[in-house]
């Protein structure tokens, strides 16, 4: 198991409360938005990959979707599996998926893209498992840029860690998640990877004043 991954295990039994006190509650409005961007889920396979405490795969299920969650870390899965009617869950590293190429009619990857140690090499990835035409949304914290990236930095390094740090019992943890949003790509470069890891019609938009986006591309 890699350090990340050991990481978030550590952190599973706090980390829905901490994403509603550190979001204002905004998170659930920004996951909402992701799954209205696949269009209607009805009877179709939906991947949610790093899938975490299962919030996404949640919110798709409820649409009628058959889910397949996949993550690193099993102590978040195992955390979120009560969300779900049926749990699929799979722990799986998100560069290596075990799934057919074209096995999914859509997929989403909410907070989990900065995570990765090749983050191009996981939309390609998704892109493999996705049939053609299909869609894919990813929710992140970008890196961003002006006088948002000043505001949001002084939250990260002060807020998050200070917050994260108390009802956790890690600081560590929430330092290196806010220090992954910095050292993360923007809108512009992480669209730029979707197109090149073979996805169409990539399209972005800003979250509650650029502190998080929602890309979306459909597999070609």
């Amino acid at each position: 198991m890699s350090a990340i991954a050991e990481m978030f295990d550590g952190i599973a039994p706090t980390y829905d409360a901490l994403n509603r006190v550190l979001s204002l509650g905004i998170d659930r409005r920004w996951r909402r938005r992701a799954v209205a961007a696949l269009g209607p889920l009805d009877g179709k396979w939906i991947l949610d990959v790093c899938a975490g405490t299962l919030d996404l795969s949640r919110l798709c299920e409820r649409e009628g979707a058959k889910v397949v969650s996949v993550d690193f870390a099993r102590a978040m899965l195992e955390r979120g599996r009560g969300k779900l009617r049926r749990a699929r869950l799979v722990c799986a590293d998100a560069l290596r998926m075990p799934f057919l190429d074209g096995s999914f009619d859509g997929a989403l990857c909410g907070f989990g893209l900065r995570n990765l140690p090749d983050p191009a090499a996981g939309l390609r990835e998704m892109r493999r498992v996705l049939a053609p035409g299909a869609r894919l949304a990813v929710l992140d914290f970008f890196r961003p840029a002006g006088a948002a990236r000043v505001i949001q930095s002084l939250y990260n390094r002060r807020f998050v860690p200070l917050v994260g740090g108390a009802l956790s019992g890690d600081r560590a943890a929430y330092d290196y998640l806010a220090q992954s949003i910095e050292r993360f790509a923007s809108v512009e470069e992480a669209e730029a990877m979707m197109r090149a890891a073979g996805f169409l019609n990539t399209r972005s938009n800003l979250l509650t004043f650029g502190v998080a986006a929602l890309l979306v591309g459909e597999a070609s």
